[in-house]
């Protein structure tokens, strides 16, 4: 337990390294979405997405999919989004992976070094990397770190950066729908599986969910994880209150939602000593579902990388016992 905590710290005092100049907080929000008008709120649309093959490699054509964001910032650096794509040559029906990655990342290659040698190797599934709303390529020039404009103490473009990806992240799932034949399975990691969790009580065209180190509640996470100190001060200096938060950012919480893909079909994972996901959060959101099938690790967040071949294993044995009966 305490060196996981203090490899967490350790890793927590490194992340802080990089923070935010100034303030990111604006003015409040003029209206608050009701969970009432979830449906609406993140309803996506059917979009053109353009596939750009670079290069072949092994059994796959490699290269990029991309599209313009249905939801729009005014930032065209932000609402163009383009990820990676890894598509078998000779399977038509495989499985479709879609990775979402975690809060301030700055490249898929966590996610990879996980899953990406023994899914191309072994199972030879489609493999699709969807950037988040202000990550990677999509990181605007006035911006200090990836990430740093997503989750932030601007409370309604926090909301609004997640509906982005809702959006676009269905938006995808049902192009995918549209011209492949195979099952469409999304995996998310830390802020990847608030995403995709979040998703999962919004879209019926998800086959299997996997979940890992997934926080539930953002309000709860800025106000009581180290990664959300400076944000929460940014608030605070700005009188907003918890409470405030709650009632702000609750549109945004996968728990206030039922999954709409089969509960059998879902996999939780999480670290019971996460120092970045507060674990009674973690269960908060288990326990809403009805507790579906879930692995807790004797482990912090840093579990990402030091439990990744146990992820995968556990992760990759799951999906295969639920898609290919």
């Amino acid at each position: 337990m305490y060196i996981s905590k203090i490899i967490d710290r350790y890793a927590l005092y490194d992340l802080h390294k990089n923070r935010s100049k100034y303030s990111q907080f604006s003015s409040f929000p003029t209206s608050i979405p009701e969970i009432k008008d979830r449906e609406t709120f993140y309803k996506t649309q059917k979009t053109d997405v353009s596939l750009d093959i670079h290069f072949s490699e092994k059994s796959y054509n490699v290269g990029t999919f991309s599209f313009q964001s249905l939801f729009q910032f005014g930032d065209p650096s932000n609402d163009t989004l383009k990820g990676e794509v890894f598509l078998n040559k000779n399977n038509v029906n495989t499985p479709n992976i879609i990775f979402v990655h975690g809060w301030r990342m700055e490249s898929y290659d966590r996610i990879k070094k996980m899953f990406h040698n023994r899914i191309m190797n072994d199972l030879g599934w489609d493999m699709y990397y969807f950037p988040l709303p202000y990550h990677f390529q999509r990181q605007p020039d006035n911006s200090l770190y990836s990430g740093e404009l997503m989750i932030s103490a601007n409370i309604d473009r926090t909301v609004q950066s997640t509906r982005q990806a809702i959006v676009d992240l269905r938006a995808l799932i049902h192009w995918i729908k549209a011209n492949k034949k195979g099952p469409v399975i999304i995996v998310g990691v830390s802020l990847g599986g608030f995403i995709t969790n979040l998703v999962a009580t919004l879209e019926s065209k998800i086959d299997a969910l996997v979940s890992i180190f997934y926080s539930n509640r953002l309000s709860y996470s800025i106000w009581n994880t180290i990664p959300g100190k400076f944000i929460r001060e940014d608030l605070e200096h700005h009188g907003v209150n918890y409470n405030d938060l709650i009632k702000y950012w609750r549109i945004t919480e996968p728990s206030e939602g039922i999954p709409k893909i089969k509960k059998d079909n879902i996999l939780l994972i999480s670290a019971k000593y996460d120092q970045y996901v507060d674990i009674e959060d973690a269960d908060y959101l288990w326990e809403s579902w009805g507790k579906p099938t879930r692995h807790v690790y004797n482990c912090g967040h840093a579990g990402i990388v030091l439990n990744r071949k146990k992820i995968a294993t556990d992760t990759l044995l799951f999906l295969q016992n639920k898609i290919q009966r």
